[in-house]
């Protein structure tokens, strides 16, 4: 077996020295990841937060999808800071951090800063899911302002400390999701515009980027005291995974077009993600030789061993590990690789990558989201198929025939059993179907 990629291999085009994206790295490495350029001069506060990420990416090993969110959460933080006059961390307030969670529910004020970052690059590096999930985000502001009301209400003295850069996702096994768009709110030309406010889930993440800054800042000795601490944030609200019946994932396996090029690509990216639950910046970032298509040996004395067909993923932190990959996918990848692949990467430079775009090269998150949302539609799937719902029908569908919930973890390359068991939840309709089969008394027998 190949021996295990470096990080290095992994960092994206346009990546930094230290792996932080161009458009939200730090000033050390060509630009603000508060938007600033390189010339412009930073306020402390930038500053701090510079260095919170480079902490991120050197010491605590965070993955690029991490960092980037990071920044755009603490990027919205320091230009509310600003609206208040603060630019320095030492002169942030306890008060003045729960007004910025207030402010996250129902935006009151503009962020010259956070919309100019986002004009100066990092909307392209939006995943285009997020733009959908924003509809849903208005909904939820409500929600979101009272249980931050009612947790406020409640709390004691308690510290809520995250400790010397540990962030609460980390430790609580959250999936690695990037928030809720936080796109400025279109408005009448010159008038400033608001940013959109965010659910709870995405308050509580956001709070997680500020709490752990404030608490790397004091362990750092750039600030005397942590005026985060005693901050509650919202409880998260949590969800059912968005799974689709196997008779919807076949009727989506079965549109993409196979005569031409972009159809097998399209075809071998829906046989994949459901074949392996990968994430779908796992399989951006699978290259060609982490693709091992079944094969036989023989060995020593004679006999053939037949070797099953596997993936290399790499995960959250780098975190490498091997999934099977069935023969459908298998074939559906091979027919891409010899049919469609050479006609696509002829028009780029060259890559490694194992999917590519029309240009020749790596494939991006947005053309990926854009391949499955037009599928889903042709299929006849409802609004709320998303590029997540083949993870997570990968996981309900093997936990429905039988796996092993501790299998079905290493297979999602979950950190901790307790998200896994999400995907244990039954329907009504599987509940009452497993009472109707089970139970002695349950109807009339002959």
């Amino acid at each position: 077996m190949k021996q295990a990629k470096s990080t290095a291999s992994k960092t994206p085009r346009g990546a930094g020295l230290l792996g932080v994206p161009s458009s939200v790295g730090s000033s050390a490495l060509g630009s603000s990841v508060l938007g600033s350029s390189h010339q412009e001069a930073q306020t402390p506060l930038q500053k701090a937060i510079d260095q919170y990420l480079i902490h991120l990416r050197v010491e605590r090993g965070s993955s690029e999808h991490t960092i980037t969110s990071y920044a755009r959460d603490l990027r919205r933080y320091s230009a509310y800071m600003a609206t208040l006059g603060v630019i320095d961390p030492e002169r942030i307030t306890t008060a003045q951090v729960r007004s910025f969670m207030r402010e996250l529910a129902a935006p009151t004020v503009p962020l010259a800063g956070f919309v100019a970052g986002l004009e100066a690059g990092e909307k392209n590096n939006q995943n285009a899911q997020e733009v959908q999930e924003a509809q849903e985000i208005q909904e939820e502001a409500a929600e979101s302002l009272a249980l931050m009301i009612a947790s406020e209400s409640g709390r004691g003295a308690g510290t809520g400390r995250a400790g010397k850069g540990q962030t609460g996702k980390e430790r609580a096994g959250q999936p690695e999701k990037a928030g809720e768009s936080e796109k400025e709110t279109p408005t009448a030309e010159g008038v400033p515009s608001l940013p959109l406010p965010l659910g709870p889930n995405s308050i509580a993440r956001t709070m997680v980027a500020v709490r752990g800054a404030h608490a790397f800042w004091v362990s750092a000795l750039i600030v005397p005291t942590d005026p985060a601490a005693p901050v509650t944030p919202p409880k998260n609200v949590k969800r059912l995974p968005k799974a689709v019946s196997v008779e919807d994932i076949q009727r989506l396996l079965a549109v993409p077009d196979r005569e031409t090029a972009t159809g097998l690509r399209n075809r071998a990216i829906l046989e994949f993600l459901y074949a392996t639950g990968a994430r779908v910046s796992e399989m951006l970032n699978a290259d060609i030789d982490d693709v091992h298509f079944e094969g036989t040996l023989t060995d020593e004395d004679g006999n053939q061993i037949t070797l099953p067909g596997y993936v290399r993923l790499f995960g959250k932190g780098n975190k490498e590990r091997l999934v099977p990959i069935g023969s459908y996918a298998q074939k559906a990848i091979q027919d891409y690789l010899v049919r469609a692949r050479p006609s696509l990467v002829a028009h780029g430079k060259g890559t490694a990558a194992l999917f590519v775009n029309g240009r020749g090269g790596r494939l991006g998150r947005q053309g990926a989201w854009l391949i499955l949302k037009e599928a889903a539609e042709a299929a006849g799937l409802n609004s709320d198929f998303s590029p997540h719902s083949m993870r997570h029908s990968f996981a309900t569908h093997l936990l429905q025939g039988g796996a092993d919930i501790r299998v079905v973890q290493e297979l999602l390359g979950h950190a901790s059993i307790a998200t896994t068991q999400v995907y244990t939840k039954v329907t009504p309709e599987g509940l009452m179907e497993v009472y109707r089969m089970a139970h002695p008394r349950a109807h009339e027998r002959g």
